[in-house]
């Protein structure tokens, strides 16, 4: 696998936090890549791997060749829920940071899994952080809002490590026409990633000595 002159012809998007992009792309006229690149003259693809088929199989098999970028993106929604702080109650404290602390552990070994694999493929890699929930309840919003500061924390500590560009989602999205009833991305919330996402790849330095971090 190998990117021509760094040309963005296919990207993968590896993970399950923008499941709704490649529906929202293949919509036929002004579909999500024309309205990002207007002026890019090449057609570009976008193919999803979800995370657990990459760790699964602890192979590249399913990366397809003709793939030029990897951006890694994982589902905020899950790893707070894999925490299981909004449900039931904590005894104390203590026991709840502690319940936090283990889920954001594995959680962590995912990301480290997933950038490993997607190093291996010898691409340009970028790592998104996960971009802020969109509940009802505000307790809900606040904690959960707490919780994915901790996940985001360890996205950026693997990131730094791998000294791969992040794509810092957090600066995204803020308006509520942003997101979906269903506490998604709504096609407005996804161009604005999309379009960070994209900047990310085009403007960093592939196996630069930093990672740089790259905000709407």
């Amino acid at each position: 696998m190998s990117a021509e002159s760094g040309a963005m012809l296919h990207v993968i998007l590896l993970g399950d936090a923008l499941g709704r992009m490649p529906q929202i792309r293949d919509r036929g006229p002004g579909h999500l890549e024309n309205r990002l690149l207007p002026d890019w003259k090449h057609e570009w693809r976008l193919t999803l791997i979800r995370a657990d088929d990459v760790i699964n199989r602890s192979t590249l098999a399913q990366f397809p060749e003709a793939a030029t970028h990897v951006v890694i993106s994982v589902e905020g929604n899950r790893a707070i829920a894999a925490s299981g702080m909004l449900e039931g109650r904590a005894d104390t404290y203590e026991d709840a940071l502690a319940r936090l602390s283990f889920a954001a552990d594995q959680f962590e070994d995912v990301i480290r899994s997933l950038i490993q694999a997607a190093l291996r493929t010898r691409l340009p890699v970028a790592v998104c952080t996960m971009f802020l929930p969109h509940l009802k309840n505000p307790v809900q919003q606040r904690a959960a809002s707490t919780a994915l500061a901790i996940f985001n924390d360890r996205i950026i500590r693997q990131a730094v490590e791998a000294r791969v560009p992040i794509a810092d989602l957090r600066s995204c999205c803020s308006e509520a026409r942003d997101y979906s009833p269903q506490a998604l991305l709504s096609r407005s919330g996804l161009t604005k990633v999309a379009t960070l996402i994209w900047r990310t790849l085009h403007d960093s330095s592939r196996g630069g000595e930093v990672s740089e971090v790259f905000r709407q």
